[in-house]
């Protein structure tokens, strides 16, 4: 039976980010505007690069191999974190949001990049959503959404830098509760790009 895997490329928070998002986030849960939301799993927060979907397994490592064209084309950078905000607005909010500022477009043209590169293997991965930077910490549970305009413009959330120096292709293992993400690999950004197969090692060099 060939194995199938929901994968997808991100580029994940840096653990003091995360570690300082996810208490400010915890607080959060408990206020009375928190039952109209459904909060995400910290573990779950990145910047998504592009989502694959099933792929076979075997298709991995030739994807880990498409990556690093696409990442010794970008150059590594720091993406200003901060800020909070609403798709389609705060007055109707469907999806509350962390912001990542990709002024100078690096982080959407390696999206754009890795896109292509996949396309030939992994057709789908051209039909997903366009490129968001925000990271999504909570969706409304009514459809229509909620009015978060007064609740946003109070409160505050750390700000901080994600790097840009590696992106990793993960596998989602979905069932009940949050789905779990699983790093394969990752590949190191910049003219030196290559595939890093211990990415906890990686992270532990870069902070």
């Amino acid at each position: 039976m060939i194995k199938r895997w929901r994968c997808f490329v991100a580029v994940p928070l840096p653990e003091g980010l995360r570690s300082d998002l996810t208490d400010v986030v915890s607080a959060w849960r408990g206020e009375p505007a928190a039952s109209d939301l459904r909060w995400t799993d910290p573990a779950g927060w990145h910047l998504t690069l592009a989502f694959l979907g099933w792929i076979d397994a075997e298709l991995s490592e030739d994807v880990l191999a498409r990556l690093i064209v696409p990442a010794r084309s970008a150059g590594p950078a720091d993406l200003t974190a901060g800020g909070l905000g609403a798709f389609p607005s705060p007055r109707r909010a469907r999806v509350l949001w962390y912001g990542i500022a990709d002024e100078r477009a690096t982080a959407s043209t390696l999206a754009e990049g890795i896109r292509r590169a996949l396309a030939p293997i992994v057709p789908r991965v051209e039909d997903g959503s366009p490129f968001r930077p925000p990271v999504t910490l909570a969706r409304a549970r009514a459809e229509r959404g909620a009015d978060l305009s007064a609740w946003i413009a109070g409160r505050a959330v750390p700000s901080g830098v994600v790097p840009l120096e590696r992106v990793i292709l993960y596998r989602s293992h979905l069932g009940r509760g949050p789905a779990q993400y699983e790093p394969l690999a990752a590949v190191t950004v910049g003219t030196g790009a290559r595939i890093v197969r211990d990415v906890e090692a990686e992270a532990s060099v870069h902070g």
